[in-house]
């Protein structure tokens, strides 16, 4: 633990972004990647007993009491986090006594050429775990959501954000980046799983909404697609996680809520995923009308209207069933599918954004009567937030 904040420039969708270590800190003590099948930069197995406890007090390790099993032998002992593997010895850990009991260093990024090993004081290798490879996101993306908790809270009375988007068309640009992203995202989902199994486990993750993700993206692994058409108790499995954020949490956001209104939808409609599959969306090529693409000649209100109520059995309502669409289910289809879906993506209502997005959007002269307001303007918008 150190005073000084630790700072890393990361590549990121508008050039790189900074990155403070208590980012992967947090990343660490939430559990927030996949645990399943860790292993160290020696090729050790992994597991996680216990991630320890903070240290933001005192001086030396990150964590203190940690509990880990590496190829099947359990240590006990601190966890030091940095941003590379050769940031131990820059930081004076292998002379400093205080970090002696260090059982595993957790790093960011791995290492670029020869590697600078982390050593004890009594110069032994201390075992090693690279996070980028296991992690649920994008590092942007984890950066992204505690920027949207600050964004959330800002009230109508806030100022536009200096990078705000000058125009319509500048506004398209900016979500034309985030609409590549989600579809990269996407694309390794798909390589790292059958369609199925991807819309189940990033459906479940959306389910959680920004706060619990994390928890929800494990019950996704713990709980596979053939288990809930079998039958299973959405109480039983909220009990599997013990780190919920409830919180300042609404109760329609309340994650037992949406682990039950999950278990409805695969009661209800169990092929609802082959139903998403072989939905037909409106390619923009074949619009011809003389206004040119918007809402109406995309027919995005049939289609929404489908989503919500044959495909989801009107289960989903309010924003989180449009919030589902755009940030898992289209990226996925077109990605599966070789299609580029960017203007149903853009044209799509608005999911779940800080509500000052709309008054932004008005005052900076962004939409109006033929061009309402719409998940891209609002993709735009957080992509200039994120600029602050």
């Amino acid at each position: 633990m150190s005073d000084q904040i630790e700072i890393a420039e990361a590549p990121g969708l508008y050039g790189t972004f900074s990155v403070e270590e208590k980012l992967i800190q947090q990343l660490w003590k939430n559990g927030d990647f996949m645990t399943n099948d860790l292993h160290t930069t020696g090729g050790k197995s992994l597991k996680i007993i216990d991630f320890g406890k903070w240290n933001l007090a005192e001086e030396g390790p990150d964590f203190k009491e940690a509990r880990i099993s590496i190829e099947g032998q359990e240590l006990a002992g601190d966890i030091e986090v940095h941003f590379e593997e050769k940031d131990w010895k820059a930081h004076g850990h292998d002379q400093d006594p205080a970090y002696a009991r260090v059982i595993l260093h957790v790093v960011l990024f791995p290492t670029k050429g020869k590697a600078s090993r982390a050593l004890s004081e009594k110069n032994e290798r201390i075992p090693t775990l690279v996070l980028l490879p296991f992690l649920f996101q994008s590092l942007e993306e984890y950066a992204e959501e505690v920027a949207m908790e600050k964004l959330a809270d800002l009230s109508a009375k806030s100022m536009i954000p200096d990078h705000f988007p000058q125009s319509w068309d500048e506004s398209r640009n900016w979500a034309r980046k985030r609409w590549y992203q989600k579809c990269q995202h996407a694309e390794t989902r798909l390589k790292n799983a059958k369609w199925k199994d991807a819309c189940h486990q990033w459906f479940i993750e959306v389910l959680g909404y920004r706060r619990n993700r994390t928890p929800m993206a494990r019950i996704s692994q713990l709980f596979p697609l053939e288990a809930w058409q079998a039958g299973l108790n959405p109480d039983e499995i909220y009990s599997t996680q013990k780190d919920w954020k409830l919180r300042g949490c609404r109760p329609a956001n309340h994650p037992q809520k949406r682990l039950r209104q999950y278990a409805q939808l695969m009661n209800e409609s169990p092929a609802w995923i082959i139903s998403l599959q072989k939905m037909d969306f409106v390619k923009e090529s074949s619009i011809k009308s003389e206004s040119g693409i918007s809402r109406r000649s995309l027919q995005i209100k049939k289609i929404e209207d489908e989503w919500a109520q044959n495909i989801l059995a009107g289960i989903f309502g309010g924003t989180r069933v449009h919030t589902l669409m755009i940030d898992a289910c289209l990226p996925l289809w077109s990605v599966y599918h070789g299609e580029n879906n960017f203007e149903t993506w853009y044209h799509w209502s608005c999911g779940d954004m800080p509500a000052v997005f709309r008054k932004w959007s008005q005052q900076g002269s962004l939409h109006y009567h033929s061009r309402p307001y719409c998940n891209g303007l609002a993709q735009a918008i957080l992509g200039a937030s994120l600029q602050r």
